[in-house]
Formats: C-alpha cells, structure tokens, sequence
C-alpha cells in the first residue's frame, strides 16, 4: 500500500472499510465465489465501483494466501461487469457553449487547462506556474507517479496569459486561493446546475470527460497511440481503446460516402424503391 500514490491509496482505504463492514468480524478461510458475488452485485448499480471493491478484496485475499490464511483466492472466479464506455467526451459545441455561458472565468480556466492538458482533475487543480516555461508543463500525475513534460497548445498559451497569478497554483478560485478538490467540486456541481447549462447535464457530460475529449481530438488530428500516450500518461492500451472508437467513426462515414458515390447507390437506387 505505502508504495501506492496517495490517490490510489485513498481509494483502496475506502473500499477496504466497506469490506470490514460487510465482513469484518468473519473468517476469511470461508469467504467462497458466492460470497464475492453477492458483495459485487451489492454494488452493481455502479459498475465501476463494484470492480473496484472486488479487485481490492482480491488485492487483500491475493496477500493472504502465501500466509496461510487460505489457499487459493474465490475473487478470480467472479467476472468483472461492464461499464461501458465510461465517461462521454465533450464535443466542440459543448466546450463552445460552455465558455459563453460560464458565470465565472475560474471554472473556465480550469476547464481549458483539463482539455488542453489532458490530465485527471487532481492535477489540474495543483499544476503550478513554476511548472510552466518556454511552452512546456511538467506534470507529476498523482495516480500513476508519472512525470511528464508537455507542449502546450497555442489556444492554452493564449489562455494562460489572461490567468491572473494570484498563488502558486495556476487555477484559484474566486478568492484568489487554490482550490480544495471538494469546494472546485461543489462550485462545479453549483454552475452546471444553472438552468443556462442544460445542454451539458443532458449530455451526461461530467469534468473528467474533458481528459477523454484531449485523447479524442488527439486521435481525430491523426496522433499515434505512443503519441497521446506521452500526452495524458495513459497506458496504450485505454488508448487503443479510445482510438478503435474513433476509427470506426471514420471508417463509417467514409463507407457512406463511397456508397454514395458508386453508380449504383445513393439516388440511383432510391429511385427503385
């Protein structure tokens, strides 16, 4: 656990209280596959929750078994369930409707930093501006430990010089003082429940969803997997992911424009039905 970021170890704490409270006082030599799933479909309603309970218990029993507490680990006979695509990414419209309508430039700049930045909200929020120089951004990612260096996008250096430098945090709220996770997380929560802000809530669309939109139009501008990689620190493998998603996209509208202009598709043949 001490060799975990201090993000990661929060998360594990949390979901390890969950697991002594639904078993806490019981022995872990009776803890069967059943048990295990019963535990996850506790918690099915949020998918990625209920994989993450079970990979911690799994963590745990996993150290367990060359102790002696028991033999083998029931975790692994219990499938992870599905979660989807994850978080929607922001289209241009959206980013373009939120910038006009935001009540206060602090929620915007952070905004333009997620996106151009590509990083988890954590890191955008503590990114100083001594980590800024000669158009680069260090970033030591909180989760992950890794250190990167950045280019910054020219409409971010551009934004970056409207910032007023009133810490040594680059993002500050209206007081002037960095954010604290939870208040930018209440003052976020506050200007997206503004009526003027629907199109974004019926979006579904969250501010994590920002980083997903960086590796989408990353991909869509024609960067490599190892390219957007070096960008947001993720391994290639979520970025083959996202880019597969992206592909397809392209490979449909291009397979539409073919039919369409093929002697036989398009007006041709609606002529027929």
């Amino acid at each position: 656990m001490n060799e975990l970021a201090a993000a990661s170890r929060r998360d594990y704490a949390r979901y390890l209280d969950h697991i002594d409270g639904a078993w806490g006082r019981l022995q872990v030599a009776g803890v069967e596959p059943r048990h295990v799933l019963a535990l996850r479909d506790a918690k099915a309603a949020t998918p990625a929750a209920a994989n993450f309970l079970i990979r911690t218990l799994s963590a745990l029993i996993s150290w367990g078994v060359p102790r002696g507490f028991r033999a083998d680990n029931p975790c692994r006979h219990v499938r992870k369930l599905r979660i989807g695509e994850g978080y929607a990414p922001w289209t241009w419209e959206h980013i373009a409707h939120f910038r006009e309508h935001v009540s206060r430039p602090e929620l915007w700049w952070a905004t333009a930093l997620a996106l151009y930045s590509g990083q988890r909200q954590h890191d955008d929020l503590t990114m100083l501006w001594n980590d800024c120089a000669d158009g680069l951004m260090s970033v030591v990612q909180e989760k992950t430990g890794k250190k990167l260096w950045i280019s910054m996008h020219r409409d971010l250096r551009v934004i970056v010089t409207h910032i007023p430098r009133r810490a040594t945090t680059i993002l500050t709220n209206t007081r002037g003082l960095p954010w604290t996770s939870n208040g930018f997380r209440a003052s976020w929560t506050k200007e997206l429940a503004r009526p003027v802000m629907a199109p974004i809530r019926e979006a579904g669309l969250v501010f994590h969803g920002l980083r997903k939109s960086a590796v989408v139009f990353l991909l869509e501008a024609g960067c490599t997997d190892a390219e957007v990689s070096a960008i947001t620190g993720q391994s290639r493998q979520m970025v083959e992911h996202y880019a597969r998603q992206v592909n397809q996209k392209k490979l449909a509208a291009s397979a539409v424009l073919k039919w369409e202009a093929s002697a036989d598709g398009g007006t041709a043949q609606e002529q027929n039905l």
